[in-house]
């Protein structure tokens, strides 16, 4: 199938398949934007991300401000047709211990390889689930896709 005969929700979830990073924008109480790259990995219906205490937006995540994330295709010739996502976001906090921590660890670890093994040993880093609220897939010139809370989840599963 030709990259030009998949849907949408097809050409999203080939995005998300393909790239390891997501961009991370939060802001804190006062409004003010953090901007910052996470490792990242497709699961449980979300963008699910470890944290540290000492980066600038896990303040902003604890506290479930609204967020969002962008992820980027590979470089093209002409960087206005580069495919992107971008997605707002609910931060959801998963306790230490619990199913789902474990979950995001694991599937991680799956991902990104034995650094989160070794980041699993910090105490100061917090499993976080990104739940999508709806998301804009533009795919170049003339090419832009609206897509639900219920179709992001669908290609995160």
């Amino acid at each position: 199938m030709d990259v030009a005969e998949k849907s949408p929700k097809e050409q999203a979830a080939s995005l998300v398949a393909a790239q390891r990073w997501l961009a991370l924008a939060t802001v804190d109480e006062q409004g003010v934007p953090t901007l910052s790259y996470v490792p990242f990995a497709p699961a449980l219906g979300a963008f699910v991300v470890v944290v540290s205490r000492l980066a600038a937006h896990t303040p902003h995540l604890l506290a479930q401000r609204p967020a969002s994330v962008l992820i980027v295709g590979d470089h093209v010739d002409d960087p206005y047709s580069r495919s992107r996502l971008s997605v707002d976001v609910a931060p959801r906090v998963n306790p230490a211990g619990s199913q789902a921590a474990h979950a995001i660890w694991s599937v991680l670890q799956a991902r990104h390889g034995e650094t989160v093994a070794v980041l699993r040993t910090l105490t100061d880093f917090e499993a976080i689930s990104l739940e999508p609220k709806r998301g804009r897939l533009v795919l170049g010139f003339a090419s832009a896709h609206d897509l639900d809370a219920a179709a992001v989840k669908e290609l995160l599963r």
